[in-house]
């Protein structure tokens, strides 16, 4: 059957890494993950994917090994229809609308509401905190043309655009990377900025495109101009029921007004506008004290690395505090449960694209006693090969097809060679390689 023009997932083979250096607690050897680069990835898929505690860097994607990794990244959530916003949320957004409208203009602003109120009888007005309200109050789109005479300090607009490549986004990006993660300018590169924050797997519906949709899909850049310059921008998935945040960033001398947690806030206003269920916060270690703020999103989620179900943060911390590997499964399995306590906090100075710069030697998953995955025993007990599909050549074949023609030819060449036990080993290594050669043209 010929590959069609249907929007599908494809995904290369995995492999597991170990050994790898870990940017949060500088460790030499702590972490580990199970990855694979993706070609074609539905938005549907993906949801599905980061449930099962995957995240992407550009087209690579990763899973964290909880169990073996020296800093156990967690995925993180927050069901927004539920988000009340703390006391230092709605400060830090009032902050920021006081610093771009300035005094007079938020008075002259306030007083104009309650005259609206007034007259439509509503008598004063409600001083209840309101998420959507407050976090578009400060932008010039928002604000009533019957106060244009008032000055105001600064013009501020947000936009969502196409995750296409410009100059003015790396700008912003090679700032971000110097000032916040210590990089050196010369291994800051254009190509690295795409691949990390442009290039995406995503295969959406047919005649999608990034210009007025009712329901946004994939990647997006949302952008935040301050008196026409980019001072910070996020980068978005839209998925079938969610809003994932990817990464953020934001100029140096704007860092007093906590950007990153009005990001947050802004994105689970996001979700809401979308009317979508989560807000997805990318992955979160409990001993990271720059992802503290994370968990001060109430309620949020995290995902059990083995039931791969979420469970409220407050159900999480009580044991998180004494050891950093947690999960509620049941049974004997799990001796390191309650061995591995808590060290001291992570610096989290690692970005997501590192996940990417993966070392060469790997072992299969099936021998690393990853939290999570199926033993190869359970998947030859469970996994239907007429379920699976392989592409070669743009043709798609079954997986039970491609077993069974392989082992066709695997024993009539032993039978020919009549290979001892020995050579029987070293041939099947050449299996794989020799498989590619092997398919007929079609089926």
């Amino acid at each position: 059957m010929l590959l069609s023009g249907d929007p599908i997932s494809v995904i290369d083979t995995g492999r597991y890494l170990s050994g790898r250096h870990c940017g949060y607690c500088s460790g030499s050897s702590g972490s580990a993950i199970f990855g694979f680069s993706a070609i074609s990835l539905t938005v549907k898929d993906y949801q599905e994917f980061m449930d099962r505690g995957y995240r992407r860097s550009g087209s690579f994607m990763y899973k964290p090994d909880l169990l073996h990794s020296c800093c156990p990244q967690y995925a993180i959530r927050l069901a927004v229809s539920q988000y009340k916003p703390s006391k230092e949320h709605r400060q830090t957004i009032n902050r920021f609308n006081r610093f771009v409208l300035g005094a007079t203009y938020q008075d002259a602003l306030y007083r104009h509401e309650s005259a609206i109120s007034k007259a439509h009888g509503k008598g004063k007005r409600n001083q209840e905190f309101d998420l959507l309200d407050a976090i578009h109050r400060a932008e010039s789109s928002n604000l009533p043309p019957e106060l244009s005479h008032i000055p105001r300090h600064h013009e501020f607009t947000v936009k969502l655009v196409a995750p296409i490549f410009t100059t003015e986004k790396f700008e912003l990006f090679k700032h971000y990377q110097i000032t916040c993660h210590h990089e050196n300018e010369h291994e800051i590169s254009q190509a690295g900025f795409k691949r990390f924050l442009c290039d995406n797997p995503f295969q959406l519906p047919p005649g999608y495109t990034y210009e007025e949709n009712t329901k946004k899909l994939g990647l997006w850049h949302q952008m935040y101009y301050l008196d026409g310059d980019l001072i910070a921008m996020a980068v978005l998935d839209f998925l079938p029921n969610s809003v994932s945040g990817v990464y953020f960033m934001w100029r140096e001398e704007y860092a007093k007004y906590s950007l990153g947690k009005l990001s947050a806030c802004r994105e689970a206003a996001l979700a809401l506008e979308e009317n979508d269920e989560f807000y997805y916060m990318g992955l979160y270690i409990y001993s990271c004290q720059k992802m503290k703020y994370k968990s001060a999103f109430a309620p949020s989620q995290l995902l059990d690395p083995e039931l791969y179900e979420y469970f409220r943060f407050d159900r999480f911390e009580p044991e998180l505090s004494k050891c950093e590997y947690v999960t509620f499964a049941d049974g004997p399995d799990h001796p390191d449960k309650h061995n591995r306590p808590q060290k001291g906090g992570a610096k989290g100075a690692q970005t997501e694209d590192e996940e990417e710069n993966t070392p060469d030697d790997s072992i299969s998953v099936f021998e690393a006693d990853m939290p999570g995955v199926l033993s190869l025993e359970q998947v030859r007990a469970t996994a239907n090969l007429e379920h699976i599909q392989l592409i070669v050549n743009r043709y798609v074949y079954t997986a039970m097809v491609c077993v069974f023609f392989c082992l066709f030819e695997y024993v009539a060449d032993l039978h020919e060679r009549r290979a001892s036990k020995l050579q029987a080993q070293k041939y099947s290594k050449s299996l794989k390689k020799r498989f590619w050669q092997l398919l007929p043209p079609s089926v």
